[in-house]
């Protein structure tokens, strides 16, 4: 285990080669491209919240026009009364939540937790985790044609979890991608590719003990992806696959802070990547969105949110017309969304 000395330097240093690093390529990454916030809103706000508390929001695109949001929420995170949730946004407005995970599907009374959103094209799926702790999850997944009505749960093969935080991706074999990570023998971080009728999992080594759970994906040209991932060491960390995702290189540190908390990151169309997340070592705010040409170096272009308090979990993805959307927890009392186009220099 690393001594209190030598974390708290690690961190300073980090957080050093980060304001260098920006400083360097402020001009570079906002020469061709530039973001306008078109709305901010509450998915699901304070007064209305349903439940006393929530947390932990996913996003998808159901049809040109339309998302759907879902988050977990109860009287606290942990507690058996805590289910999962799930709002529409539809002419350009979303409407009341729903219930959409009622029962636990084995009758135990325990907390749901971390649901994903996930359209490939032809179904939305709904993944889930059930248990007293994230040590404990088992995995549930239910299917939709309209994310309106589901499918009874099912649970996924015994020690296949699915997504654990945020949303996988669709390989061009059609096989899916999904991100994932465990937390009962330590924080360590795997993926899983479905098939459609098989599953198998992908470890990925540690040896700089990062402790590293909830992956993002982001995809290069010719079968490259990256993952960037949570840690408890105080900065994001990242993994690289050349081959399409069947095997993944040893966990490295990335320049760009993190203070033990969730981040979500998009690959645009136009190439660029997008990553929401704490740019911070302590604390759950600011929450900021930053931009890459090449997923290693970072530019924050917009501060969505600052000021005491939390927010945290960020959930991103980009709509068939272009739109990139945002939701992220609210002080624990709201689910908020955001939504930003992407402009070229030339239509300054």
């Amino acid at each position: 285990m690393k001594s209190p000395s030598i974390i708290s330097h690690t961190l300073m240093w980090h957080s050093f080669l980060l304001i260098t690093y920006l400083q360097a390529d402020t001009m570079t990454e906002t020469a061709d491209i530039r973001l306008n916030m078109i709305s901010k809103a509450f998915v699901i706000s304070p007064d209305s919240l349903p439940t006393e508390a929530c947390h932990a929001a996913t996003l998808t695109e159901v049809k040109p026009g339309s998302l759907m949001a879902a988050w977990f929420g109860g009287s606290q995170e942990g507690q058996p009364d805590v289910r999962i949730w799930g709002a529409h946004f539809e002419n350009g407005q979303w409407h009341a939540p729903t219930l959409l995970t009622p029962t636990t599907p084995d009758n135990r009374e325990e907390a749901h937790w971390n649901p994903v959103l996930f359209n490939d094209g032809s179904h939305l799926h709904l993944h889930y985790k059930v248990g007293s702790s994230p040590r404990t999850w088992r995995g549930y997944h239910s299917v939709s044609t309209d994310g309106k009505t589901w499918s009874t749960p099912q649970s996924n093969p015994q020690g296949y979890l699915g997504p654990i935080r945020n949303k996988p991706i669709q390989l061009p074999n059609r096989h899916i991608l999904y991100p994932s990570s465990t937390e009962h023998q330590g924080w360590k971080v795997h993926f899983e590719i479905d098939d459609g009728s098989h599953r198998h999992q992908i470890p990925v080594e540690d040896p700089q003990m990062l402790g590293a759970i909830q992956p993002t994906l982001l995809t290069h040209p010719e079968g490259h992806i990256q993952a960037l991932c949570r840690t408890h060491s105080g900065v994001i960390a990242e993994t690289r696959s050349h081959d399409s995702g069947l095997s993944w290189s040893a966990l490295t540190a990335t320049q760009l802070p993190n203070p033990n908390s969730a981040l979500d990151a998009v690959t645009l169309r136009n190439g660029h990547h997008l990553l929401v997340y704490n740019p911070v070592v302590a604390g759950r705010t600011p929450l900021t969105l930053a931009l890459s040409r090449d997923g290693r170096h970072w530019q924050q272009l917009m501060t969505l949110e600052e000021g005491d308090g939390e927010f945290s979990y960020p959930a991103v993805i980009e709509d068939s017309n272009g739109t990139i959307h945002i939701a992220y927890t609210w002080q624990r009392k709201a689910i908020r969304h955001i939504q930003i186009n992407v402009v070229s220099a030339s239509s300054k």
